[in-house]
């Protein structure tokens, strides 16, 4: 798999950033017909947390300059222990209140991260009933959306936290806690696809070079399944930065850093990492996936362009 990167780091963010500033992102994302648009953003459900607003906002910015169609959340949506109900008030304070954007208005589709496991994960899936942008039918999921030519965008959500059990114990627990059942119907999915595009979206990494570092259960069970049905890219959070780890093809995206950021290593692998609060701008075409990693100033810090895996690395 071919990519095509360009870098532009920028100095770390300091105190007292009070407003976004906005930035041109690269003429390749212009808006056509044929395309569309989303953000990612993940580990942010906070409270009066000022690095969050930062980053909420310049959220706003990319996705009115750049049309995104729907947001994409990596999980760690509430700390720090979930939500309680559909009426738990953190609803309002880290989430209706804080993504006030109207570019911000439309679909968002989450994952379920530890974070979130550890209240009412049921109370996450219901507010989709009461919510006009929520959207998260289940513990995970396929999303499609079509792009010029009948070409067809998908991404298959996932609930990572039992499959990262499975590493204690690992044929026990697989199914103590139905992780083989997702993992049927995720080998399934991505095996009857006929999208041009294939990616995964799940909470813990894969691969990464931040605290957490790789993830062994994942390793072990996933990587094989996005190598063997040409899966483009995974997208995580956990690890509260911004990373491009590329590994036999596959684009691994860690975006954890919506509120806060802490140290990363730079792995041999990594073509780009950065202890930065921070979002991804995706643009999908027909023949590129144009991946954007920007600041809490919405300043681009590095862009990568993809290709379509279809025949192996």
């Amino acid at each position: 798999m071919s990519i095509s990167i360009s870098l532009t780091r920028r100095a770390l963010l300091t105190t007292g950033l009070a407003t976004a500033s906005i930035t041109v992102l690269p003429a390749a994302l212009a808006s056509d017909e044929a395309s569309f648009s989303f953000l990612v953003v993940g580990d942010w459900g906070h409270t009066n947390s000022e690095g969050q607003r930062q980053v909420a906002r310049a959220m706003g910015i990319a996705a009115r300059q750049d049309h995104a169609r729907f947001v994409v959340s990596t999980g760690d949506n509430f700390y720090p222990n979930g939500v309680s109900e559909v009426s738990d008030r953190l609803w309002k304070e880290a989430f209706e209140n804080v993504y006030v954007d109207g570019g911000l208005q439309g679909p968002w589709y989450p994952v379920l991260g530890n974070h979130d496991h550890k209240g009412n994960v049921t109370a996450e899936k219901d507010y989709s009933s009461v919510s006009s942008r929520w959207s998260m039918p289940a513990d995970y999921y396929r999303h499609t959306e079509v792009l010029g030519d009948d070409a067809l965008v998908e991404l298959f959500f996932l609930d990572t936290l039992p499959l990262v059990r499975m590493h204690d114990g690992f044929m026990a627990r697989l199914f103590e806690t139905g992780a083989a059942t997702q993992l049927s119907w995720l080998n399934s999915a991505l095996a009857e696809s006929k999208a041009t595009w294939k990616i995964v979206v799940g909470h813990h990494p894969v691969f990464s070079g931040g605290p957490h570092g790789n993830t062994p259960a994942l390793v072990a069970v996933l990587k094989p399944l996005f190598d063997r049905h040409h899966v483009a890219a995974y997208i995580n959070g956990h690890d509260h930065n911004l990373q491009h780890i590329l590994v036999d093809g596959v684009s691994y995206l860690t975006c954890g850093a919506g509120s806060e950021a802490r140290l990363v290593a730079h792995p041999e692998a990594a073509v780009f990492s950065a202890a930065v609060p921070g979002f991804m701008l995706v643009k999908m075409t027909p023949s590129a996936m144009l991946l954007t990693f920007l600041d809490a100033r919405a300043q681009v810090l590095y862009t990568a362009t993809l290709h379509p895996r279809t025949t192996g690395h």
